[in-house]
């Protein structure tokens, strides 16, 4: 039976951290022009903490990719759309909706 890594452990002793990944990415930095893969056993706090801003940036990006989505959704129904109209025609015409 092998020793388990410290990241293993971690995962084990604390199941709000089971979701840790073993690697995270550090976007360009400074003179630095491209990203660092990096095994979060060796990460340091600056590297988690750049990781972390990247991944923030990407959550916005894509909650703002959504609510768009949710946006021409809901002015689409009400305009009247059905399921198969096309959703762009949809929102550029009222069919039955105010």
């Amino acid at each position: 039976m092998t020793a388990k890594t410290k990241l293993e452990r971690l995962r084990e002793d604390n199941s709000y951290l089971a979701d840790i990944p073993d690697t995270i990415r550090i976007p360009p930095l400074g003179d630095r022009q491209e990203e660092v893969i990096k095994p979060i056993e060796v990460a340091s706090i600056d590297d988690i903490a750049f990781a972390q801003l990247a991944l923030q940036a990407k959550s916005s990006a894509l909650y703002g990719e959504i609510d768009a989505l949710r946006r021409v959704y809901d002015m689409a129904r009400k305009n009247g759309s059905l399921g198969a109209d096309n959703a762009l025609d949809a929102v550029t015409s009222k069919k039955g909706g105010k």
